[in-house]
């Protein structure tokens, strides 16, 4: 029989302040991502070193939008993980910590 997954049931107010700060900690390391993908980006979109085509800097802002929620989501730079950390009260539990600990429960059961 399976365990439901523990970081989906957040437990009362703690549980949706966990939640909230790691949904923080993630767009906080998104926009950072976009600050730096963006200039790497300009080029690509613009069609060149050169000038500027119609319409290439709404793609270019999208293109670059949808890159860094991806790796954010996916563990981008680390950054959301230590801010989340750090915006986490004393004696409380990340949910990247619940998280570890639901995977090695589970490993240890195979």
């Amino acid at each position: 029989m399976a365990m439901a997954d523990p970081t989906s049931q957040a437990g009362g107010q703690a549980g949706a302040t966990s939640k909230q700060i790691h949904a923080a900690a993630q767009q906080f390391e998104a926009l950072i991502l976009r600050q730096l993908l963006e200039p790497a980006m300009e080029p690509l979109m613009s069609g060149g070193l050169g000038g500027e085509q119609g319409g290439g800097g709404v793609y270019g802002y999208l293109a670059t939008d949808v890159m860094a929620n991806s790796l954010s989501q996916g563990g981008g730079l680390g950054l959301s993980k230590i801010l989340e950390k750090q915006l986490t009260p004393k004696g409380s539990v990340t949910s990247a910590q619940v998280a570890d600990a639901y995977r090695a429960g589970e490993a240890t059961k195979s």
